[in-house]
């Protein structure tokens, strides 16, 4: 494990070019050439974005990857392997055969890693005794702050390690970060060990849910740190993302930055795109660590003048009820970072693949948070979260008052009947709880 960083390795180039791979690879060679990062003989592992089964800008670029793969070509490495987890539910093979990834990459010379070994396991049985064989040979375990993370040797194992990161806006960094495409070197369930949904102090003010995250990432880039950063923002989301949503917008900045130290990349590529890096937690608690310099007078700058090449990006929504959905309406209370994402997440899919849907459906509200305010006269209600859930327990809107008439016969006036009404309380069928 690379527990200290060389922090005198906070070179960094910003680079404008025609098309994103000519920046990369103006951006490489000033920083000395790809000879200075690969040597003869070396197993180059690139780490790249590979969320979901769907092209650039969601994933890498492919042209990104194509020309650093000829680069590594070029200084003789014996091998170049590509490879990610994907999001949570998703296996490499999935997005593999769809993208058709595996040729795509056998035919550049390079090849397609299964870190999840989901072209063993699926559509196959597995014997328990197979699977434990296979986890032993494919991962080893840390312990690092008391979490536990299972890493792929063929990562720990390779001489160098690139990362080649597609920065698009992210809803709780802002951006997509070098530091943040590296956590996924392990599964989604190690990326999220330690952290809990349901916040057990309940006092969502002081956002565990980030902080456990945040201390996550950085256990995870601590494990085996990246010899060449690649931030492309040549073109990136903006506006809603990281994922392509209708409010996502595609800006064009043909730049790149590009460095030897992740930390250090990731300031720069902060101080492009005009974000506050003094309140930016990340890369703030990267240098309490000791992982990265964050002195702009300690890194040395090639290429593009970085006062002359600001570039403006409209970020994520930071309340959700400034998202607008036809026919649905947010109530929302305190909410931690883990339920703004996934609700963020959910609330853009509908607006980009329900419209049709929620045209017809009127009056439609959205729970979330601790304590939401209690909708009045809608028709549909998603209680989202455990926090909502917990909350709004003995709340009225989670039953239906029904009115019933009985006629009663009184024995002595037999001809005359009394009405009574009854109230009754049954579960509202209108309501929907989500985890």
């Amino acid at each position: 494990m690379n527990t200290k960083i060389n922090l005198e390795n906070s070179e960094v180039a910003i680079i404008k070019g025609d098309t994103p791979q000519e920046s990369v690879m103006k951006g490489i060679e000033m920083l000395g050439g790809i000879s200075t990062f690969i040597e003869e003989g070396d197993k180059v592992f690139i780490k790249f974005n590979l969320n979901l089964p769907c092209g650039f800008p969601t994933n890498t670029n492919f042209d990104v990857l194509a020309a650093v793969i000829k680069l590594c070509k070029q200084a003789k490495a014996e091998k170049i392997y590509l490879g990610s987890f994907p999001l949570k539910g998703i296996s490499t093979k999935k997005v593999s055969d769809l993208l058709n990834l595996e040729d795509y990459f056998r035919n550049l010379g390079a090849e397609l890693v299964f870190l999840d070994n989901s072209n063993l396991f699926e559509g196959k049985s597995i014997k328990k005794e197979q699977l434990d064989t296979i986890k032993s040979e494919s991962f080893s375990m840390f312990n690092i702050n008391d979490r536990e993370y299972l890493v792929p040797k063929i990562i720990l194992n390779s001489d160098k390690v690139i990362s080649i990161n597609q920065v698009n806006v992210n809803p709780i960094f802002q951006i997509n970060s070098s530091l943040l495409n590296l956590s996924s070197i392990v599964s989604p369930r190690y990326q999220e060990s330690g952290l809990n949904q349901t916040d057990k102090s309940q006092d969502i003010s002081l956002d565990h849910y980030k902080t456990n995250l945040l201390s996550n990432i950085l256990d995870i880039y601590a494990i085996k740190k990246p010899d060449l950063v690649i931030n492309d923002l040549f073109y990136m989301l903006e506006g809603a993302g990281p994922f392509i949503f209708k409010d996502s917008n595609l800006k064009k900045t043909n730049l790149s930055v590009i460095g030897k130290n992740a930390v250090s990349v990731d300031l720069i590529t902060l101080k492009l795109l005009n974000i506050e890096t003094k309140d930016y937690d990340l890369v703030n608690e990267a240098y309490k660590r000791n992982l990265g310099i964050i002195d702009l007078e300690k890194i040395t700058i090639y290429g593009e003048n970085l006062d002359d090449t600001n570039v403006n990006i409209a970020l994520c929504k930071s309340k959700l009820e400034d998202i607008s959905v036809k026919n649905f309406r947010v109530n929302s209370g305190q909410y931690c970072s883990g339920c703004f994402e996934l609700a963020y997440h959910l609330l853009n899919f509908m607006k980009t693949n329900m419209v049709k849907d929620l045209k017809y459906n009127p009056n439609n509200v959205l729970l979330v948070g601790q304590n939401p305010v209690a909708p009045e006269n809608f028709g549909n209600i998603l209680v989202f979260g455990d926090c909502a859930i917990n909350t709004t327990k003995n709340s009225e809107f989670r039953t239906i008052i029904k009115e019933s008439k009985k006629k009663k016969l009184k024995k002595k006036r037999k001809r005359k009947r009394n009405r009574s009404q009854r109230k009754s309380r049954k579960l509202n069928p209108n309501l929907i709880k989500k985890f």
